[in-house]
């Protein structure tokens, strides 16, 4: 296997670093240190929870962070999505003595950002991102046994015209990631910074993900759901689901798809409700067909679908891209 280069000068600007606090306040890097002999810091992006990004690609946390390390989860996850299309990349990562730090493509604007911009968005738009959300999520989801890809093989023989895009996907992908993100939004979602990554959503931030299967001795089996959870998530975009304090499986991940798809096309129901509880209330009572009112109807089936889905239940990923999809053919867009 060959090595993976190394960026040059020109693309060490493309890339990002992020820094936790620790005792010492290592979140306030000079400009211009080097950090992990290969990466100079131009700037500081901003600050978050977890850490203080940098251009320059870097993203690090203290040693000393009560409840284990956010970083190394990330690592781990961005390890297992290494050369996929739709998620940030990984270039290094290291632990120091009062910090650890991983090394990451710097993406372009946030679709939070770009939200603000553009408020409201065409149905062009609108399933197009959907398309590329869901790619993601699929790519983080899906456990791939060699039969069931043998068989996407053979059925993408038998129907070319509708399986090209989907199992391209498919073939790119390791068998194995399986994890829930836990926390999809706009401001988890963002445009490349250049060429056709420009075109490309990717999911990032996988501090909230959790695994959903356990592996043993080369077998995969989902991990059993656990009652009265911690709450984990963004309030506006998690499921239904979420506020009960159940376990979050595939699904969930997917009606956060589906809410930040609606929210392009206008506001979602509980845009002016305050309060966890009340918003938790408001997406049960709320119908489907006024949750996609302003959006194609085949936003209507993916929802029917997921509703037919328990944490248990592998979504139908497929159904929901054609349905998506079939906007595209219907309106004949490009």
């Amino acid at each position: 296997m060959s090595k993976k280069k190394s960026p040059n000068i020109t693309n060490i600007l493309e890339l990002f670093l992020l820094v936790s606090a620790t005792n010492e306040d290592p979140q306030n890097l000079e400009k211009g240190l080097i950090v992990g002999k290969r990466w100079r810091i131009i700037d500081k992006l901003g600050e978050g929870g977890c850490g203080s990004v940098y251009k320059a690609a870097l993203k690090a946390e203290s040693n000393f962070v009560k409840g284990g390390s956010v970083l190394k989860l990330e690592v781990q996850i961005l390890k297992r999505l290494e050369g996929r299309k739709y998620v940030t990349q990984l270039f290094q990562s290291a632990k120091k003595k009062t910090y650890s730090y991983m090394v990451m493509t710097l993406l372009g604007r946030s679709l939070n950002e770009l939200f603000k911009q553009y408020p409201i968005c065409t149905v062009s738009t609108q399933v197009r991102v959907g398309i590329n959300i869901l790619y993601g999520l699929k790519q983080l989801h899906e456990i791939i046994t060699t039969s069931r890809l043998k068989n996407m093989k053979i059925s993408y023989l038998l129907n070319k015209k509708y399986f090209i895009s989907f199992v391209s996907i498919i073939e790119l992908e390791d068998f194995e990631v399986g994890y829930i993100h836990r926390d999809v939004k706009p401001a988890n979602l963002a445009i490349g910074r250049r060429g056709q990554a420009i075109h490309i959503i990717h999911i990032l931030d996988f501090g909230l993900s959790r695994e959903y299967v356990i592996r043993n001795n080369g077998s995969v089996k989902l991990r059993m759901p656990r009652t009265n959870t911690l709450f984990r998530g963004t309030v506006r975009y998690c499921s239904a689901n979420t506020h009960t304090r159940s376990e979050q499986g595939r699904p969930d991940d997917l009606w956060s798809m589906v809410y930040v798809l609606v929210e392009m096309r206008g506001p979602l129901p509980w845009d002016n409700i305050r309060g966890k509880d009340e918003i938790g209330m408001a997406k049960f009572q709320t119908l489907d067909t006024t949750l996609c009112r302003n959006s194609p109807k085949e936003l209507l089936d993916i929802t029917t679908h997921l509703r037919t889905l328990d944490y248990y239940t592998r979504p139908n990923y497929f159904y929901i891209y054609e349905r998506l999809h079939n906007v595209m053919q219907k309106f004949n867009y490009k």
